[in-house]
């Protein structure tokens, strides 16, 4: 690295202070080709309408007049609008025309090529904000953008663009017509509660064949709101999904045609109920084991129920009532994605998901509802739903 100072000083030349450079200035660099692009189109279909310039020959032009609906038009020059796009700060010309009828002003092409009057940031900006903003906190992407893009951004406008990319999500309602769909929830510190406000993630998992020698999987966003357990019933069934994969939490009969609980969580949770039982955790080893048997180690679905019916009696007459109810909750609900052929039998699928909706919600700060679910929702959509590159 010194060895490269020196080399700088010594020459005063060198590509990386020409790069930084030309990256500094490339608004000016670019945006004179920039400028005559747009020039060019404009003048190009103004000729199409209009014919050629100082002809006399009159032609019906393809757009009218906002106030007269004339067709009939002069050239009128041009103005220049600020655009901001990923190459900063660039004006723009608009062509104008004058209508022969009412000597109305206007500018027919803005609207068809981008430029109408509440356009002035590219669509390509606002998306790499966003992107980034899910990533990190508002202040810090308005710091990149700046750095890297040179152009100047309001925190309280990313978390506007965010917003209104969040309610065009929602209004899309993606179905999720004979597949699958796994839901789980998670926490994060949002709302007036202590502990939080749930999550609830719905996706859709299929295998996607192999890269690098492991299985791939193709996960789409079916939703992801902040809602009670009555608006998630509603949610999952009006997605008219094959089956459903759930944690257990709520009771989703009836919500698709197969509903199968997690065999993982069933495990997990009985340590609670148990607890609620009076068992320790100290003493709750064997209830544990033996419920990891029944459910991993029978190979037909025959024998996977009729051990647990034994499981759940031997609970019921130990007078672990607690324990006897949860268990027998999930009785119908046990080998429904072995009957019905679903490629994933739990929900790992979703687990990863929550991974990451963990890791960009606890900061350290207490979210509101509504900011917190419109920037899961527009990362989560981005990561499962968009496109790869």
């Amino acid at each position: 690295m010194l060895s490269v100072i020196a080399k700088v000083r010594y020459f005063g030349f060198h590509v990386n202070t020409v790069s930084e450079q030309i990256h500094a200035g490339r608004s000016e660099i670019l945006g004179q080709q920039f400028f005559d692009k747009v020039f060019v189109y404009q003048q190009r279909r103004l000729r199409r309408d209009l014919g050629n310039r100082y002809s006399r020959l009159r032609r019906s032009a393809s757009f009218s007049c906002p106030k007269c609906r004339a067709r009939s038009f002069i050239r009128k020059g041009r103005r220049l609008r600020v655009y901001t796009s990923v190459l900063g700060r660039t004006k723009l010309p608009i062509v104008q025309v004058q209508c022969r009828c009412c000597g109305a002003r206007f500018c027919p092409y803005k609207d068809r090529i981008g430029l109408a009057f509440g356009e002035r940031v590219s669509y390509g900006l606002r998306t790499r904000q966003m992107v980034m903003t899910c990533h990190v906190p508002y202040q810090r992407a308005k710091g990149f953008v700046g750095q890297c893009l040179g152009v100047s951004c309001s925190p309280k406008r990313i978390r506007q663009d965010l917003d209104r990319a969040a309610h065009q999500i929602r209004q899309s309602r993606p179905k999720a017509v004979g597949k699958v769909v796994y839901q789980d929830a998670t926490k994060v510190k949002a709302g007036p509660k202590q502990r939080g406000a749930p999550i609830h993630v719905a996706i859709t998992a299929e295998p996607d064949g192999q890269r690098w020698g492991r299985n791939q999987m193709r996960k789409r966003l079916c939703f992801l709101r902040v809602a009670p357990a009555s608006s998630i019933r509603a949610s999952l069934k009006s997605l008219k999904a094959k089956g459903i994969v759930h944690d257990g939490e709520m009771n989703l009969s009836g919500c698709a045609k197969g509903v199968q609980r997690g065999l993982w969580h069933l495990v997990h949770q009985l340590k609670h109920y148990l607890w609620l039982d009076g068992i320790s955790a100290k003493r709750n080893g064997p209830y544990v084991k033996e419920l990891i048997s029944v459910l991993y180690d029978n190979k037909t679905p025959g024998m996977l129920h009729t051990r647990y019916r034994q499981f759940t009696e031997k609970l019921k007459a130990e007078n672990l009532i607690n324990s006897f109810t949860h268990l027998r909750g999930a009785q119908q609900e046990l080998s429904v994605s072995r009957k019905l052929h679903f490629d994933y039998h739990t929900t790992a699928p979703v687990e990863r998901e929550m991974r990451e909706i963990n890791r960009r919600a606890d900061v350290g700060a207490r979210w509101s509802i509504s900011g917190i679910e419109n920037l899961l929702l527009v990362k989560t959509w981005c990561r499962l739903n968009q496109p790869k590159r």
